[in-house]
């Protein structure tokens, strides 16, 4: 379960990627670098960025102090600890209602299908068992998911990352769940 912190955390670095765009990739950490220099006259290295957002294959740390007050300043707040104090006083960080396009298994016909796609450039085909939440990968590009795998999910929702839930089958040799689109989310379509 995220503590308080952890949440403070994701949700500075939402505020961040709010006034920069979404960080994709190498070149968008070296980019914020450098705009955290301009702004606030502090040094942030991309690596750095690139482990608080979960891009280097690494244990997670817990971010220094200094980061943190450095990007708090950056989206307009003296230090982190004003940061925290302000979330404190809100009462919405937990909670907000879905403004994406989504799609509701439980209403979809057996034998539909449905192509999600994340970045980068992941791609998979999923085709509805008729089982309310149960699917088959169809289709798998550049994905951990294999055909002839199954899986459960609930709902598809544009730019939110999707949890498929009890994933069997293919190379695994026990049921797991995987999320797909933690950054940035998924688009999704049906397919004829």
């Amino acid at each position: 379960m995220m503590d308080k912190t952890e949440g403070y955390i994701d949700m500075l670095k939402q505020a961040v990627e709010e006034r920069t765009g979404k960080l994709y990739g190498h070149g968008d950490f070296t980019k914020l670098s450098k705009m955290i220099y301009e702004n606030c006259k502090e040094m942030i290295s991309p690596t750095t960025l690139k482990r608080l957002w979960g891009y280097l294959k690494q244990e997670a740390a817990t971010p220094q102090t200094r980061t943190l007050n450095v990007l708090a300043a950056f989206v307009g707040f003296a230090d982190w600890q004003q940061y925290c104090a302000c979330q404190d006083n809100r009462n919405d960080y937990s909670s907000e209602f879905v403004k994406h396009r989504s799609q509701h298994c439980f209403l979809m016909k057996s034998g539909e299908k449905i192509r999600i796609s994340w970045y980068p450039e992941r791609r998979v085909v999923l085709r509805h068992e008729g089982d309310g939440d149960l699917f088959t990968v169809v289709t798998s590009v550049n994905s951990k998911l294999e055909p002839g795998m199954t899986l459960h999910c609930e709902t598809f929702t544009e730019k939110e990352p999707l949890l498929l839930k009890n994933v069997k089958g293919g190379s695994l040799t026990e049921s797991c769940d995987y999320l797909c689109g933690k950054i940035g989310g998924i688009q999704y379509e049906t397919v004829k």
